[in-house]
């Protein structure tokens, strides 16, 4: 009689090990994005970027800060802007973002424009506080990374190989 107890706690066993091991094989799927350059639809690269940028606006949202609004124009399907409204419900200030993602065919492609772009901000070096998360995004550290931004790290321009980040942002004062 006691053979019972055990077998049915063994296959209880099992079967708590197989739904285990089941729930870790779907939840382990990659949630990086392709940087490869899109050859017909959207870019990949970019709409991830979009995501991570809304999620962070999310994010931003807390007791003294509201997100008003953000919104997403897509220019072709290799470039977007973000636009994002955060009101400080304390002040009532509303600091406002502008993002602009460009996929360009090749990381050569990138740099040019980086560099035809970049003279407007005097500050090179990191972004600590810049608008994506790269690695994060694509799994991948970039071969090439520029940076130029201002010296309170809100307005800038970045290249993440083919990738290229421009963003600007203002506070409007009530």
């Amino acid at each position: 009689m006691q053979l019972k107890p055990i077998a049915a706690i063994i296959v209880l066993l099992l079967l708590v090990a197989t739904l285990s091991v089941a729930g870790c094989t779907s939840s382990s799927s990659s949630s990086t994005v392709s940087t490869d350059y899109p050859t017909s639809g959207r870019s990949k690269l970019v709409e991830g970027a979009v995501e991570q940028i809304r999620s962070s606006a999310e994010n931003d949202a807390d007791s003294t800060h509201k997100l008003q609004a953000f919104t997403v124009t897509w220019i072709n399907d290799t470039q977007a802007q973000t636009h994002e409204e955060l009101l400080d419900t304390q002040t009532f200030d509303v600091s406002v973002k502008d993002i602009t993602l460009t996929h360009f065919p090749t990381t050569d492609d990138a740099t040019a424009y980086y560099v035809s772009n970049n003279s407007v901000y005097t500050f090179t070096g990191s972004w600590p506080y810049g608008p994506i998360d790269y690695y994060k995004l694509t799994g991948k550290v970039p071969t090439v990374v520029w940076v130029n931004r201002d010296s309170w790290g809100e307005n800038g321009i970045a290249q993440y190989d083919a990738l290229v980040v421009e963003m600007t942002s203002s506070t409007i004062t009530k």
